[in-house]
C-alpha cells in the first residue's frame, strides 16, 4: 500500500459483496481498486451534477440577451455559408 492511501474498513449488504466480488474476479483487479475506481466515479459524477446545478442557477439568474443570441445566429451562419457541401 503506498503512503498516499489510507486503509479503511466498510461493511456492505451481502447482495452488493457479491456483485463486487464478481466484477473484481472477472476484471483480475483488488478489491481496493475496484472500490476507489467506484467511489472516483460517484464523486465525478456528483462533480458534473453540481457544475449543471451551478450553471442553471447562473443562466437563470443571468439569460443570454436578444443580442447575443442574434450575434451567435450571425456567427453560425457564417460558419455554414463558408464551409464546401457537395
Amino acid at each position: 500500500m503506498s503512503r498516499a492511501s489510507v486503509k479503511i474498513a466498510v461493511s456492505l449488504p451481502r447482495g452488493v459483496y457479491r456483485a463486487m466480488e464478481a466484477i473484481r474476479r472477472r476484471r483480475k483487479t483488488t478489491r481496493s481498486a475496484l472500490v476507489a475506481e467506484a467511489i472516483q466515479q460517484w464523486l465525478s459524477a456528483r462533480e458534473r451534477v453540481e457544475d449543471v446545478r451551478r450553471y442553471t442557477e447562473a443562466y437563470t439568474q443571468m439569460p443570454e440577451t436578444s443580442d447575443e443570441v442574434a450575434a451567435v445566429e450571425r456567427l453560425s451562419a457564417l460558419a455554414f455559408t463558408s464551409e464546401e457541401w457537395s
